[in-house]
């Protein structure tokens, strides 16, 4: 190799040298004294910047093992140990259901084709959606159909089949609810397809239902086999690791089949002590050539719990085959205002920690934080002069107790000395 060669390489490996270098110096180098107290930190790996905007990052799952329950330590500060304000959001979703004016003008029945009843939801109708049935019977699986008009003369179809059912025997209360396009449409006729009888209805709802669909992120978790799993069941259990993780969603794969199963999940912090927080149903069946399925079931938000039982309800049925669970989270964003020339730290891992209070979630709104700078978060290090916040007495318990142990038995050894001393009889 020439000269110039050697040269060249010599350039560029000092330069990668310095790199490392300069990476293993970030890596090592202390936090400011303010933060000493958080255990773990994150570069953000934002984009550079010519003027401030605001930045956007998403939790990894792997943060919720090493903060508390609720993420009340998350801190996020800049290269100069200031603490920058973030506004935290989940994409809950959310659901709404008005009901409107509904009165019956017909409740019939032709036999061999089907029961219908037409509903007047009002002269200035607005906009609906769905109609709810409510039937005294118990036990039924039903198709319907319903039809839209404006002058109760000239029909459109809103939707041509769609099922309703109940087994209560099996306690399954399925679903009595009929969803069709949005429309505002005066009157509504509702068919129950079977003309082998009357289908008993005793009232009818006209709903419009708004739906916001949530936002979910696939949790990576062991899902074993319930050991304890009863007979007629599928069961699983699962260790989160940590009861920060709130499970919201419950999906089910299942090998073609057709089956009603009533599902329920529960969760426990102590691993023995479960309680139900969860009820749904999973479905797929067909009936001439539609076919109707639903295979998850919702968890409310607010739960939390390290430990969690998923159990299908088989009830007489053989179980359901090659039924597969998976389980989702709403995730947490993070969105901070980014300075030209600054870099910045993701902190957590404070136990004493509580959750900060800052005005930026006031002024910004849901656009601003779509449109956030993606801001990456690199690998998890471990604060090189961390400081334990909590009390000596708290951090040395056992060391306490030896201490208070010497104590009692320096205590005892006295006063048997001083007894001793006492009993002996004067000369």
């Amino acid at each position: 190799m020439s000269s110039h060669g050697n040269r060249s390489a010599a350039r560029i490996g000092g330069a990668l040298g310095a790199l490392l270098g300069f990476a293993t110096a970030l890596v090592a180098a202390p936090l400011p004294s303010a933060w000493i107290h958080w255990r773990y930190w994150r570069p953000i790996e934002v984009p550079s910047t010519d003027s401030a905007r605001l930045a956007g990052l998403v939790l990894p799952q792997d943060v919720y093992l090493r903060a508390q329950t609720a993420l009340p330590d998350l801190r996020i500060i800049d290269d100069s140990g200031n603490e920058v304000p973030y506004a935290r959001y989940e994409r809950e979703g959310s659901a709404s259901s008005r009901d409107l004016p509904t009165e019956i003008l017909e409740y019939s029945y032709a036999p061999g084709d089907y029961t219908q009843v037409v509903l007047n939801v009002g002269a200035s109708a607005p906009f609906h959606n769905a109609v709810e049935i409510n039937s005294p019977e118990s036990d039924f699986i039903e198709w319907v159909s319903v039809e839209a008009s404006d002058d109760a003369h000239t029909w459109r179809i809103v939707e041509d089949r769609a099922p309703i059912f109940r087994f209560r025997r099996q306690s399954r209360e399925g679903t009595q609810t009929v969803h069709y396009s949005t429309n505002n449409a005066r009157y509504l006729r509702v068919r129950v397809l079977d003309g082998d009888r009357k289908f008993l209805i005793a009232t009818a709802q006209v709903v419009y239902n708004t739906v916001e669909t949530p936002e979910r992120s696939f949790l990576e978790a062991e899902i074993v086999d319930d050991p304890d799993k009863r007979a007629g069941e599928n069961a699983w259990r699962v260790d989160l690791g940590t009861p920060a993780l709130g499970l919201q969603e419950v999906r089910f794969a299942v090998n073609p089949a057709e089956f009603i199963r009533a599902v329920e999940i529960s969760t426990t912090d102590d691993g023995s002590t479960w309680r139900p927080v969860a009820h749904g149903e999973i479905y797929r069946f067909q009936r001439e050539s539609t076919q109707e399925e639903r295979l998850r079931v919702d968890v409310p938000g607010e739960i939390t719990g390290r430990y969690w039982r998923i159990t299908v309800e088989n009830g007489n049925d053989a179980p359901l085959p090659g039924v597969i669970p998976s389980l989702y989270i709403t995730p947490v964003h993070l969105v901070f205002e980014q300075q030209p020339g600054r870099s910045y730290r993701l902190l957590y891992g404070q136990t004493l920690a509580t959750t900060p209070q800052y005005d930026l979630a006031q002024r910004i709104n849901a656009s601003e934080e779509d449109v956030a700078a993606v801001a990456p978060l690199g690998a998890e290090e471990e604060t090189s002069n961390y400081a334990d916040p909590r009390p000596w007495t708290e951090r040395n318990r056992y060391a306490l107790w030896v201490v208070l142990g010497i104590a009692v038995l320096l205590l005892g050894g006295s006063a048997i000395r001083s007894l001793r001393k006492n009993s002996v009889p004067a000369a």
